[in-house]
């Protein structure tokens, strides 16, 4: 080789380390020119542009570097300078369609280390470059193959970790604006991967790039490039959905953004209370969101992908639905994908009135603003308090929710725990009251729903992360009146036995969600089948829930619906083996 360097590390490179890397890992000749550029590739980084030690190409392409060190030396610092090289890496210059190394190896005198590059989203919902090191070394040719430089005989199947790793956390690299996880960058990784499961057997020559990406070939080209080292169509399924689910969340969570998200834990527990779906039934989310109620609902009871419904107003809950359902049922094609029964629409809308499951995390917020009022009320939304009232998006969920369940059908919704008792909501309660039988009511702890549950509230501010919500299990009764005065509603027919169940805050929360409340679902769960056998629990100690007692056995009684009439004392259940009295913390939730 002709080319020289007076940087000691560089000589012990091209003397010592570089001859191991193509005698024992297979990788390109010192004296390869073509394919090995030594000290040559600027990279600006603030001031006068600075070199890698080595960068290997194939095909134009900038495929692994290499940061060497003096004996002694920060094998710390080395890593992070070789990451810095791979962030400002000259793509436009230096590489083939936009592509950065994707990995990397540090030498400290003698000894070499190899790592991957990848993207990793923090807890505050920055995005980080980050190394991982490779326990063992990879030959050359192995990694053209991570980079589809080289034929392939088996594309990679995903994990549910590679998904996360290799797959999402690279398409936000690509789509992101700044180091913060943005709702765009969310709905254009969303939309990415809907569209390749959309064209999967056409994608690269169909295209289909987001609109973020449509002038910008060398991201497409990244785009292409990253489908193609993956076998997506035959890794899709219910444990990749949830990972996208959970990557949703996190990023969400991690930006401060309002939360559309029910937790998974939350959705397991109220699909596990609904109990049995017939294969069918019809379910309906008229507030989807993600459409984790949905799958939930269509894994319970086996049920068919038309017997479902979700609607969403906002294009980013409907997009990640969609992207969801896709994912979890293994839909391909442009006929399936059209297919999957979710809608951009307003869920308030008329959607009949034989729903055997309604289900959801509604909207809470105390203001409607979205539009066509008149068309909401025509369909046969009430305003409840009369002409002068203004409705709420809140009123206007509950109403759906109870006009589209059929007569006999079962209502499980999230609801803040203010409907239970504050004095404005009595028409909601009588409402309710009115045409549906009470089930269960399960008060959840503060923190699980994090500055609200509807991206539709963001710029509202409408609810805080410290807000209560209750789950309201219940069937309907009786058909919706169109003259329906609740004045004359008594409260005598509204004694009759409530499951009742309160699940306090932790005194530590550390971990997901999840880690600290699903332990407490399950017990109130146990609780609830063994309700469900005799309507009452087994004599003996109340059981813990987490930090509280929980008594769920208990009547609904005014107190708790706080219906008024004439100043009527609590009514005695007509079962009076069913009697318990109401815990104090229960007595809390109920004032």
């Amino acid at each position: 080789m002709t080319k020289t360097s007076q940087k000691p590390e560089i000589a012990y490179l091209i003397q010592n380390v570089l001859p191991l890397l193509n005698s024992q890992y297979d990788f390109p000749s010192p004296e390869d020119e073509e394919h090995v550029k030594i000290d040559e590739i600027p990279v600006r980084m603030g001031g006068a542009p600075k070199k890698p030690d080595v960068v290997y190409y194939w095909d134009d392409v900038p495929v692994f570097l290499v940061e060497a060190k003096r004996e002694g030396k920060s094998e710390k610092q080395a890593k992070a300078q070789a990451l810095s090289y791979i962030k400002l890496y000259p793509v436009d210059e230096f590489s083939k369609d936009g592509i950065r190394p994707r990995y990397f190896a540090v030498t400290i005198g003698k000894q070499i280390t190899f790592y991957a590059h990848r993207y990793e989203i923090d807890e505050k919902g920055n995005l980080k470059d980050r190394e991982e090191k490779l326990e063992l070394p990879l030959l050359f040719h192995q990694i053209l193959e991570k980079y589809g430089l080289k034929p392939i005989e088996k594309i990679k199947i995903l994990t549910a970790t590679d998904f996360k790793k290799e797959l999402l956390n690279e398409l936000v690299a690509l789509y992101k604006l700044d180091e913060k996880i943005t709702p765009e960058v969310v709905q254009n990784v969303s939309h990415q991967i809907l569209s390749f499961l959309e064209y999967a057997d056409n994608f690269t020559s169909h295209q289909p790039y987001t609109p973020v990406l449509d002038n910008k070939k060398d991201r497409q080209a990244q785009v292409r490039q990253l489908f193609k080292k993956f076998d997506l169509k035959n890794s899709v399924g219910p444990e990749l959905a949830k990972e996208y689910r959970l990557f949703v969340l996190r990023a969400f969570q991690g930006t401060n953004l309002n939360q559309y998200l029910t937790e998974q834990c939350v959705i397991a527990f109220m699909v596990d209370l609904i109990g049995e779906i017939p294969s069918n039934a019809k379910a309906l989310d008229f507030e989807s969101g993600s459409g984790g109620f949905l799958a939930a609902a269509i894994g319970k009871g086996n049920l068919p992908m038309e017997n479902i419904r979700g609607i969403d107003i906002a294009e980013l809950p409907y997009i990640v639905a969609k992207t969801y359902i896709a994912i979890y049922f293994k839909k391909f094609g442009k006929e399936q994908i059209d297919a999957i029964p979710i809608y951009k629409s307003n869920g308030l809308f008329y959607q009949g009135i034989d729903w055997h499951l309604v289900v959801g995390n509604p909207a809470g917020s105390n203001k409607y603003d979205h539009g066509e009022e008149e068309k909401i009320q025509a369909e046969g939304l009430m305003n409840l308090k009369g002409s002068s009232h203004n409705f709420s998006e809140y009123e206007f969920s509950i109403q759906q929710a109870v006009r589209s369940a059929k007569v006999g059908g079962k209502i499980c919704i999230i609801l803040p725990e203010g409907f239970f008792s504050n004095s404005q909501d009595e028409f909601l309660r009588k409402f309710v009251a009115t045409h549906c039988k009470i089930l269960a009511i399960i008060s959840l702890p503060r923190g699980v729903f994090k500055k609200g549950t509807s991206t539709r509230s963001q710029q509202r501010g409408a609810q805080t992360a410290s807000m209560k919500m209750s789950i309201l299990y219940a069937e309907k009764t009786r058909d919706i009146e169109c003259a329906l005065d609740l004045d004359k509603v008594d409260s005598a027919e509204l004694s009759y036995p409530v499951f009742l169940a309160n699940i306090s805050e932790p005194e530590s929360k550390t971990g997901t969600v999840c880690d600290w409340l699903e332990p407490r679902l399950n017990i109130v769960i146990d609780q609830w089948r063994e309700w469900q056998k005799s309507h009452c629990l087994p004599k003996g100690s109340p059981v813990k829930v987490g930090d509280s007692v929980s008594k769920p056995q208990a009547k609904l009684s005014p107190k708790m619906f706080k219906l008024k009439k004439h100043g009527s004392k609590r009514l005695k259940p007509k079962d009076p083996k069913t009697e318990t009295k109401i815990s104090e913390i229960l007595d809390d939730l109920l004032k």
